[in-house]
């Protein structure tokens, strides 16, 4: 699944076309970029068991933000997603979500320090098979942690949310 595929055409505001990776076009969205749909017109339910995301992204700002997101139906969990954590030290965290059905609140399953990625195209892909979550960068390993989750599969609300370059209206910081 491409996640670029919900920005649609016309842009939505605060999106706009840019010169991306190596050339290829790229979208950049501004602070006030709104990218969403219901997730059943788009991510299958029950979610993949083990699945990969893969990332090509530039942040503009030190702030981090969220990447992608799929929330529950009240968009105050984050049931999966990806975000960058604001710089701090000259670094930055690739944070995954992963929010078992029964839980509550939004929960961090997995992170991995970076260095600061502002101002450049940063690509990695992160693999959840099993009990683990890998970091790749530039296709190498790069980190792998232990991962806990139920033995159920991730399954989402019927108006719960997919979004790009934010979590909807959870309150996390949106990826500019």
């Amino acid at each position: 699944m491409d996640l670029t595929e919900l920005i649609g055409v016309p842009l939505p505001p605060s999106v706009s076309f840019v010169t991306g990776f190596e050339g290829y076009p790229a979208y950049s969205f501004g602070p006030d970029a709104n990218v969403g749909r219901l997730t059943k017109s788009f991510i299958p339910d029950p979610f993949y068991r083990d699945f990969t995301v893969i990332v090509t992204a530039k942040p503009t700002t030190r702030h981090g933000g969220v990447l992608f997101a799929i929330t529950d139906a009240y968009q105050r969990v984050v049931q999966l997603g990806v975000a960058l954590s604001p710089v701090e030290d000259g670094s930055q965290q690739v944070l995954l979500y992963y929010t078992d059905p029964e839980v509550g609140s939004t929960q961090e399953a997995a992170s991995f320090k970076l260095a600061d990625l502002t101002g450049r195209w940063a690509r990695f892909t992160l693999t959840v098979q099993g009990t683990e979550v890998r970091l790749y960068m530039d296709c190498e390993e790069y980190h792998r942690v232990a991962f806990q989750r139920s033995p159920e599969p991730l399954t989402f609300e019927a108006s719960s949310g997919v979004f790009v370059g934010n979590a909807g209206g959870t309150g996390l910081d949106r990826f500019v």
